[in-house]
């Protein structure tokens, strides 16, 4: 066999290799065509026909003039010239102004569902205490037509006079401080019944100190046994609310006697006070 053949040959036994020596393959990348070039690569090219326009949006300021005020030929200054802008003859002639710049936004929100406590705002009493998350406020909300119109009514005919809010004069009595303890007391005491969302028909006490209406208990012992204020147990025994009678008399002949006193003044009293 020749050099140039590979192989094995078997002598006395043993196994020989032999190897090529000549016909070598160069390989040469001159020859070769890359991958790139015969499949053709994507190009692409930037378009720069487009233009930038010059817009002074955010900075712009117009104003509202109906008619062009007109020119004299006297020069008067760059600030006293400014942009007038023609309103449609065909427009509407009320009603709300879109503003021209396109830099002002106008956002508005209103809450017509607010997390107020219900009960609190009934009753003036909520079993939750400081952890309940509803916000314990009895406030009442009216459009400003209606507070216009009830204000014009309760002025009408009458002298209106400022509030005294502070006075040095310490030697005035007022029924504030001769029942200031009383006040105390009911401010821990719910005005209305927390049972029936009413004011107190023959009130009751319970051991625990709390107040209801004597219908009102009798049917929830029938049903639950236990106070509807803080959970204890009432044993079905209710006493009758005799300073309870007292001290409500009390506060509304005194409340009687402050609403009278500021409508002489002139002053606004809303009627939902009336009904605390």
């Amino acid at each position: 066999m020749s050099d140039s053949d590979s192989g094995s040959d078997r002598e006395d036994g043993r196994s020989v290799k032999r190897r090529k020596t000549g016909a070598v393959v160069n390989a040469s990348s001159a020859t070769q065509k890359s991958k790139y070039e015969v499949e053709g690569a994507t190009k692409y090219a930037a378009d720069t026909s487009a233009t930038i326009a010059d817009s002074n949006d955010a900075t712009k300021q117009s104003n509202w003039t109906d008619e062009d005020p007109g020119t004299d030929g006297t020069y008067k200054g760059q600030k006293n010239y400014s942009n007038f802008i023609q309103k449609n003859p065909d427009g509407p002639k009320v009603g709300p102004v879109k503003p021209t710049n396109t830099n002002v936004r106008m956002v508005t929100l209103i809450d017509y569902a607010p997390d107020v406590c219900k009960d609190y705002k009934q009753t003036g009493f909520c079993g939750f205490g400081d952890s309940c998350k509803f916000l314990h406020a009895r406030e009442d909300y009216a459009a400003g037509w209606k507070l216009d119109r009830e204000w014009e009514i309760n002025t009408k005919g009458k002298k209106t006079a400022g509030t005294v809010v502070a006075s040095a004069n310490r030697d005035s009595k007022t029924d504030d401080g001769e029942d200031e303890e009383e006040a105390k007391m009911l401010e821990k005491i719910p005005f209305a019944c927390i049972i029936c969302k009413k004011p107190y028909t023959q009130p009751v006490i319970t051991n625990c100190g709390h107040y209801f209406c004597e219908k009102c208990a009798l049917q929830r012992f029938r049903k639950n046994p236990s106070c509807a204020a803080c959970g204890a147990g009432t044993g079905g025994r209710f006493n009758e609310a005799k300073n309870l009678k007292k001290l409500l008399e009390k506060k509304r002949d005194r409340d009687n006697r402050k609403k009278e006193k500021l409508r002489e003044e002139g002053q606004e009293v809303s009627d939902n006070e009336d009904k605390d």
